[in-house]
């Protein structure tokens, strides 16, 4: 059950917006001002010098997360999702300012947002999860599991645009991706099992495990590098596997996802 308060406290925290802009803004000021003192008196050029003002809405961004977290004395899902918010336009920035190349490191935008719903899956105490039915939260693992699997994604492609990764043992397929996809039905395999466990709702559970069942046959299929048209044939019979393990589980057990 939720513990934090569900006051517009972190409302009221972020309100000294333009404040922290005004900050970002005079940081900003102040780094141009350095470099062109720096292109001026030394053998310094700087090019994208204007992505620095990209940075103003970060700065934001990182300021408001460390108000919350002083204001609440602990990190929660607010503070995250604050700090997260700042973190793409950081990267475009960085990208702008070291002037890296984007064929090279577009995989750090699939880290990223790999990273994001990796962490978003965590069991944060969040405002109106008392509200929310537990079966619901307990659909968590898919998040995790796929953020997971997005962030090591990123991270391989990274390696292979960079030179750092020539081989693993399971990239002689041809289709190493799919190992990912099967990584991320272990989230609907992991939700199936808390609902099973926590007896919250067995049509959830068998629902959540035969769309994991479908994820990790697309994964074989890639993996494999079999024929797609044999996702066609799977999913009629998973559909009758799971309309006949709903039939046997259902005897003697309430529907519900309390």
């Amino acid at each position: 059950m939720n513990t934090e308060p569900t006051t517009n406290q972190d409302v009221d925290l972020k309100k000294p917006k333009r404040s922290s802009d005004s900050i970002g803004f005079a940081i900003v000021l102040i780094l141009l001002g350095f470099l062109f003192l720096a292109q001026q008196i030394g053998d310094f050029s700087f090019d994208n010098w204007w992505a620095l003002f990209i940075l103003i809405p970060v700065l934001s961004a990182f300021g408001a997360a460390a108000r919350i977290w002083q204001g609440r004395g602990r990190f929660t899902f607010a503070v995250w999702s604050t700090f997260y918010g700042g973190l793409f336009p950081l990267l475009v920035a960085v990208m702008f300012l070291f002037n890296l190349d984007w064929g090279d490191f577009w995989p750090l935008f699939i880290v990223l947002g790999g990273f994001g719903m990796f962490v978003g899956g965590f069991p944060f105490n969040r405002p109106g999860d008392e509200r929310i039915p537990g079966a619901l939260l307990s659909h968590r693992p898919w998040a995790i599991f796929t953020g997971l699997a997005g962030t090591l994604l990123g991270l391989t492609f990274l390696g292979f645009n960079l030179g750092l990764i020539e081989t693993f043992p399971f990239f002689d397929f041809e289709n190493w991706w799919g190992i990912y996809i099967l990584m991320a039905a272990l989230g609907g395999l992991a939700t199936a099992l808390l609902l099973f466990v926590g007896r919250h709702s067995i049509f959830l559970a068998t629902l959540n495990l035969a769309a994991a069942a479908v994820v990790a046959f697309a994964g074989i299929v890639a993996l494999y590098n079999l024929d797609w048209e044999l996702l066609n044939l799977a999913f009629p019979i998973l559909m009758i596997l799971a309309g006949i393990w709903l039939i046997v589980g259902l005897r003697g057990r309430k529907i519900t996802i309390d």
